[in-house]
């Protein structure tokens, strides 16, 4: 059997149930993903702390947050920005390129691009609604719907465009360009199945007059978890 096939496999049973690719690797997308919408947002909550706005009410504010990061949606951005969040912490394309390069896929620069710019492009389709349900001076619960998307049919997709596409006696390079490209289309088409409601403890930030997530981290865990539908 071609070894590069062998070296391929640790990549693929993870990934697409047991496609021989060409990329050794423990790499998990979803996990990769959730860690860097989490550390982004807590980057955004904790610089933000000049802004001079209107006081916000919470739904406005979590969806604010959510359309920032999850749609990468400009006007929230620009919004959260004047509020003091840095624009350095929106920039999700890099965060996840950056992740891929990390993760031991052995991605080049552009390869990892080329699946952040897929998987980034599939998020911006995602809606998202807000409401309060719990109002305090202080504290208030808001609670959350967004699209989930269908990352299990992703890997199926990805692991059926490789065995279609890929070559045996393909050189490295071809067999490599096969697997980034299948990725990537597979991460741009992503489906949505429907909605999913979670629910986020907030509390006002009198010097930024906008209502963070009471606990940024876990927020950022169940903001990517729900919308990757990875329970």
């Amino acid at each position: 059997m071609n070894p590069l096939l062998i070296r391929y496999g640790a990549f693929s049973d993870r990934m697409y149930g047991g496609v021989k690719p060409l990329i050794q690797s423990k790499i998990r997308f979803p996990v990769i993903f959730i860690g860097v919408f989490a550390a982004a947002i807590l980057i955004a909550l904790y610089a933000a702390t000049i802004g001079k706005m209107e006081k916000a009410d919470a739904a406005e504010s979590i969806k604010l947050y959510c359309d920032a990061f999850v749609r990468q949606d400009e006007a929230a951005q620009k919004k959260l920005t004047s509020y003091g969040a840095p624009t350095d912490s929106f920039n999700m394309r890099a965060a996840f390129s950056n992740a891929l390069q990390t993760s031991g896929a052995m991605l080049a620069p552009e390869e990892a691009a080329e699946i952040a710019d897929a998987y980034m492009e599939s998020l911006r389709t995602a809606t998202v609604e807000t409401a309060v349900t719990e109002q305090g001076e202080e504290h208030a619960m808001v609670e959350v719907t967004v699209t989930r998307f269908n990352m299990v049919a992703a890997r199926e997709k990805a692991s059926a465009l490789m065995r279609q596409r890929m070559k045996l006696d393909g050189t490295p390079e071809e067999l490599r360009k096969t697997a980034v490209e299948a990725t990537a289309e597979a991460y741009r088409e992503l489906e949505p199945v429907g909605t999913v409601t979670f629910y986020v403890p907030v509390r006002y930030n009198g010097e930024t007059r906008i209502w963070d997530p009471a606990d940024p981290m876990q927020f950022g865990f169940d903001l990517s978890k729900q919308t990757m539908g990875v329970e």
